[in-house]
């Protein structure tokens, strides 16, 4: 997320470029948007920002940009991404007007989608091409075979009015006269929702306000096939697919694409670094300034206005306490942290400073790398061997009960018992990331409450790990 404040003015400072790392571009004391944050978010901000003829600083904590969105070498060996693991949600006009291509960036697809290990012998092998996933599906449900095409192409058009809206920039209704300026895009903005017909617009309020659990009840009768669709509604949240909401989470994985192809998944070679340093390359040619090793402390505001909250922001200082001037500060961090550390709560409306102080933020998956001497053998799909499912999103969350349990857990336990897991081998069609013959697979387990419960804040977790699934 980017929050973007600003000032009228800009104030000179000395200049201390030896306190932080610095790549080309660099030299100016002041500049005309200083970007608090080196994520993919900030990279792309800065990428724009400079081509629109702007001077540009990022300014990042880390040693190396790209946030969550970085590779790093965890086994001699064996290199893997280290947050973000898999591709099809990086919007392909940044793709193209950033030219990542140009700059070293190569994404490659999955064989195929998911891979579900279902019980026993049997597991679930989800293609991509709509017949394909008819007959993966009639091995379960002839009526839910039947039932895909629809659903599919109800989920696509309301994933295109969706599409569109992303790259628009929100209404942001204020007092006074600019207000309703804002109030006639955001009419405008509703009319593109409801231009579909009226069963469209039904799907979309149920997307937007329903369980991924009872938006699927509608189309399809198995438990299993209900669970296969219900993970996308579930996957990087905390919450089970009964969990309302969790049906526009199930929306939101189908808008991406990989190298032009929809509801494709795929992988960035050399891991999810490569975007971010591409990204890097972009906004580095453009004449952006790119700082590591550079925490910000504060954003700094001018002083003397009568009412503080009328203030304009000046630039900010660094944790070395080095001045930076800018016109404009853009935060490529939690909103939550924003407001809480880096801010001067006088600045800001105190109800609107206590709305962001209240946020409920936090992590409820597990994420590891793991090295592997070989390819896991399954069951339902026995061999070491190099196969499609090895390239697909494995997922160990069988049916729609099995998801549900796992977050009930974590809320009353703390962890799950029985944990959603999707593991992905990248190294099976990037063999850049592993020695011969060896491979490496990244685990994004759920679900882990942000916070214990209350009983085991403080407790002696020794007795629970030993009786812990798989010990």
């Amino acid at each position: 997320m980017l929050v973007v404040m600003n000032k009228t003015d800009t104030n000179n400072s000395s200049s201390k470029d030896n306190a932080c790392r610095m790549k080309p571009g660099a030299g100016a004391s002041a500049y005309d948007v200083a970007i608090i944050g080196g994520g993919h978010n900030g990279l792309t901000c800065a990428a724009y920002l400079a081509a629109a003829g702007k001077r540009v600083v990022i300014l990042e904590k880390n040693d190396v940009v790209g946030g969550a969105a970085i590779s790093e070498e965890f086994h001699p060996g064996f290199t893997n991404s280290v947050a973000s693991y898999t591709v099809s949600l990086l919007n392909p006009k940044v793709i193209k007007d950033l030219d990542l291509a140009a700059h070293g960036l190569q994404i490659v697809e999955r064989p195929v989608a998911n891979f579900w290990p279902v019980r026993g012998t049997r597991g679930l092998l989800m293609p991509y091409g709509l017949k394909a996933r008819q007959q993966a599906i009639g091995q379960f449900s002839q009526h839910d075979a039947e039932a895909l095409p629809a659903y599919d192409a109800a989920l696509e058009r309301a994933a295109n009015v969706l599409r569109g809206l992303v790259l628009q920039t929100p209404p942001n209704a204020q007092p006074g006269l600019s207000g309703w300026g804002q109030m006639v895009k955001a009419a405008l903005t509703g009319r593109q929702i409801m231009r579909g017909s009226i069963e469209d617009q039904r799907v979309l309020l149920d997307l937007f306000t329903k369980s991924a659990a009872d938006f699927l009840c509608q189309w399809f009768e198995h438990d299993v096939v209900r669970g296969t669709f219900a993970f996308d509604g579930i996957v990087g949240a905390y919450a089970g697919p009964h969990t309302p909401g969790t049906a526009y989470v199930l929306l939101h994985h189908c808008f991406g694409e990989v190298n032009g192809k929809s509801g494709v998944w795929g992988h960035a070679v050399g891991g999810m670094g490569a975007i971010s340093q591409a990204m890097a390359k972009a906004a580095v040619r453009r004449g952006v300034t790119i700082r590591t090793d550079c925490a910000v402390a504060k954003v700094l505001s001018e002083a003397g206005a009568a009412d503080a909250r009328n203030d304009k922001v000046s630039g900010v200082e660094l944790a070395s306490g080095e001045i930076i001037a800018a016109k404009v500060v853009a935060a490529n961090v939690a909103p939550k942290l924003l407001f809480r550390d880096l801010l001067d709560e006088r600045q800001i409306d105190p109800a609107l400073h206590k709305r962001f102080l209240t946020l409920k933020s936090g992590s409820g998956t597990f994420r590891m790398n793991v090295a592997l001497k070989e390819l896991p053998d399954f069951l339902c799909r026995p061999g070491t061997h190099s196969q499609d499912h090895h390239g697909a999103g494995i997922i160990i969350g069988p049916n729609l009960d099995y998801l549900e349990r796992a977050f009930l857990d974590a809320r009353r336990e703390g962890w799950s018992r029985r944990p959603v897991i999707e593991m992905l081998i990248p190294s099976t069609i990037d063999k850049t990331l592993a020695p011969d013959g060896q491979h490496v697979a990244s685990l994004f387990v759920q679900h882990v409450a942000p916070h214990l419960p209350d009983r085991q804040q403080d407790g002696d977790h020794s007795e629970r790990r030993e009786g812990a699934p798989g010990r």
